[in-house]
C-alpha cells in the first residue's frame, strides 16, 4: 500500500494564481520604479528602493533555505536520530537552493552590470576617482 499526498485541484489553482499575481507585481514594480519612468522628474529613490528590496529579499530567502540545509548537514554529521520524524521538511526547503541561488545571481548581475551606482556607489568610476577611501580600495572593488 502506498500513501502519497496529492494537492487538491483548488490548491493548485491558488498556487498558480499567487505566482501570476507575484510576477505581475514584480513587473509593475520594475516598470513603475524604472529610472526613466517619471520622465526625469523627481528623485530616483523609488528605483533604488525597488532594487535594494529585491536584492535584500532574495539574499534573505537564500539564507533561510541554506539554514535548512545546514541543519540537515549538522544532524547527519552528528549521527542524530531525533530529527528523522521531520527530516523531510528541511529536505524540501533546501531543495529550493539552486533556484534561489540562480535568482539571486541574476539580481546581482542586473545591479552590477546595470550600473546601479545608487546602491553600490563604487560602481561609478568617477566616484572612485574622486573619493580618497574608495580610491585606496580600488584594487578589490
Amino acid at each position: 500500500m502506498e500513501h502519497r499526498f496529492e494537492l487538491p485541484a483548488s490548491y493548485k489553482k491558488w498556487t498558480w494564481g499567487l505566482i501570476i499575481a507575484g510576477l505581475i507585481a514584480l513587473l509593475y514594480g520594475f516598470i513603475m520604479f524604472h529610472p526613466f519612468a517619471h520622465a526625469g522628474h523627481g528623485e530616483n529613490t523609488d528605483s533604488t528602493r525597488f532594487w535594494a528590496v529585491l536584492l535584500q529579499n532574495s539574499v534573505y530567502w537564500l539564507l533561510v533555505v541554506n539554514a535548512a540545509m545546514f541543519f540537515l548537514c549538522v544532524t547527519t554529521m552528528a549521527m542524530g536520530g531525533w530529527q528523522i520524524a521531520f527530516r523531510r521538511v528541511p529536505e524540501a526547503i533546501s531543495s529550493v537552493v539552486p533556484v534561489l541561488g540562480i535568482i539571486t545571481f541574476i539580481i546581482l548581475l542586473a545591479i552590477v552590470f546595470g550600473h546601479r551606482t545608487d546602491i553600490y556607489h563604487w560602481l561609478d568610476a568617477d566616484a572612485v576617482a574622486n573619493d580618497k577611501i574608495l580610491n585606496g580600495k580600488k584594487g578589490f572593488l
